[in-house]
């Protein structure tokens, strides 16, 4: 086993002993600004630094890679959702934690569920890990639609997990988006892809989907 499988490891075991009194700690601590008042794309421009240590199908690659892939792969696919196109820069928005020195524990991996939830009272009704997906969505909701925050916000749980959870709106969210953009995220990582994309484009999309900057 490398080195980069045994961290990968190493940080997965931790992550899946944070408890629900480290979540509550998580979200006090970030409910301060850890960037100040910043553009949308300059986050995004930091994703260039943030390598995922835990990521065994982008290996060193950079986020910023990894939106990219994502947004070559829709192209290829024929999707003009600005929704989806939106998702794919966003999502792991969060991980610029990393570069502000949080450990990896608390930023990647999956978002596993803690607390029982009711079934078909929404996601709301459960308790997560504290992740890139939750750091997020509480910059982002309020300044995009109600589905594209929370798809940010539960990309990566276990949907066998939580489907029953979902209310109706959740299950609506899920087939139209979330389930479509999973597989992008999924299906199109390589260490070995450096897709040529038009950012200029896709920086029009976000300066004008956030024409003011955000409390990061």
């Amino acid at each position: 086993m490398g080195e980069f499988e045994r961290d990968a490891e190493r940080i997965i075991a931790a992550r899946n002993r944070e408890t629900a009194e480290t979540v509550s700690a998580l979200k006090a601590r970030y409910e301060s600004a850890v960037y100040g008042r910043v553009r949308v794309w300059d986050m995004v421009e930091k994703l260039s630094l943030c390598i995922d240590p835990t990521d065994r199908r982008l290996f060193c690659g950079s986020q910023l890679v990894h939106l990219q892939q994502i947004l070559a792969a829709m192209e290829r696919n024929g999707v003009t959702d600005p929704d989806m196109h939106v998702l794919a820069i966003v999502h792991d928005l969060g991980k610029v934690l990393l570069a502000a020195g949080e450990a990896p524990e608390h930023v990647v991996g999956g978002t596993r569920r803690i607390s029982r939830g009711v079934e078909g009272e929404g996601l709301d009704s459960a308790l997560f890990q504290f992740g890139h997906g939750e750091f997020i969505y509480s910059r982002l909701r309020g300044h995009v639609p109600d589905h594209v925050a929370w798809v940010a916000r539960y990309h990566n749980v276990s949907m066998s997990d939580v489907e029953r959870l979902m209310n109706a709106q959740e299950r609506e969210w899920a087939e139209k988006y979330l389930k479509p953009f999973r597989r992008f995220d999924a299906d199109f990582v390589s260490p070995y892809f450096l897709p040529k994309i038009d950012l200029a484009h896709y920086r029009d999309l976000i300066e004008r989907t956030f024409p003011t900057p955000l409390l990061v």
